[in-house]
């Protein structure tokens, strides 16, 4: 069963479990190597001892788990948007902890559909030193069909 979509815009703010992840240099490469991201524009060697900013792309538990919360189904969910905003360098084997949070919801009707535009951000905080090291963005839009 739907939410009704007039109980989402009362949930802005909620936030997710908390999780901890370390990366290694491997992960890091591998993931590099997955996106084509190298060290220069004319080099060929991968990435491994710093995190490209799509890395965090990989921790998207949060969302999944407060759409989950919500009673939002994943065929109801298109994905829109997707921002990643690298504030200081991350090296392999740090430790990270993150959080989810529904930052904003804007709702849009139409004669066949209601749709809630949901804005997520996560925050990535190195537990060393509590330095906020990333903060990623994305948005999913929640259809409702009517009638």
């Amino acid at each position: 069963m739907s939410p009704p979509m007039d109980g989402l815009k009362s949930q802005i703010g909620r936030l997710s479990s908390e999780r901890k992840v370390t990366l290694s240099g491997t992960e890091m490469r591998d993931f590099a190597t997955c996106v084509k991201a190298t060290v220069g524009a004319t080099s060929h060697s991968p990435i491994s001892s710093v995190a490209i900013p799509t890395v965090f792309t990989i921790f998207r538990q949060g969302e999944f788990e407060l759409m989950d919360a919500l009673g939002i189904q994943l065929k109801q969910v298109l994905h829109a948007e997707q921002e990643y905003e690298l504030k200081a360098p991350l090296s392999p084997s740090e430790e990270i902890r993150f959080v989810t949070r529904l930052a904003s919801v804007v709702e849009k009707k139409s004669k066949t559909a209601n749709m809630a535009f949901m804005a997520f951000e996560t925050d990535f905080v190195r537990v060393a030193d509590e330095v906020t090291v990333a903060t990623a963005r994305s948005t999913m839009v929640y259809r409702e069909l009517l009638g």
